[in-house]
């Protein structure tokens, strides 16, 4: 077991909601995920981690691996969501992103398995973003009293960049929401 503590999942996420729509083979994962018409606008993986995080989803039990044998092509491990990882995924898409560092990614890879998953679950989602984002602004502009100088612009570029947030995520309800 390595030292190092273990990074919150979060491209595994992804990988489990890529899995849970089809069976598919590492080497078809990592072409679904590049395609710049999906996943790939926001977020570009490359084969050495998403190899390593199939195996740690597969260790957690939350995929499975089935050996495919081909007439023309070498055997290849297909991968298939399990029902724990079925859970996983869905606590996932119910949890909203907790730093605004990470609201690019994180949030807009949930968004992107939004027609995957129940609607209520979804707008769900935004309330309780839009809600943490609420906190971050507040705890932003309680900061920005307190500091001068090149800090205080840094705080105010991060009380815009939750204030851009908090409006687009305003507009998604009216959009609906059903994305990718």
């Amino acid at each position: 077991m390595s030292p190092r503590p273990a990074l919150p999942l979060r491209l595994e996420y992804v990988i489990l909601g890529l899995v849970r729509r089809q069976p598919v083979h590492g080497y078809e994962l990592l072409q679904q995920w590049n395609d710049a018409n999906q996943i790939g606008i926001v977020w570009h993986v490359k084969p050495g981690p998403l190899y390593s995080a199939l195996e740690k989803l597969e260790q957690r039990g939350y995929i499975q691996a089935i050996v495919v044998h081909g007439d023309s092509t070498p055997q290849r491990k297909e991968y298939h969501a399990t029902p724990l990882g079925e859970q996983a995924f869905l606590d996932w898409m119910k949890t909203p992103v907790s730093a605004a560092r990470d609201f690019r990614q994180d949030f807009l890879s949930r968004l992107f398995f939004a027609r995957d998953v129940d609607q209520a679950l979804v707008k769900e989602l935004i309330s309780r973003q839009e809600h943490i984002c609420q906190k971050w602004l507040k705890s932003l502009e309680k900061q920005l009293n307190s500091i001068t100088g090149f800090e205080q612009q840094v705080l105010s570029f991060r009380i815009h960049q939750v204030l851009g947030i908090l409006e687009w995520l305003q507009e998604l309800p009216d959009k609906n929401i059903q994305i990718s």
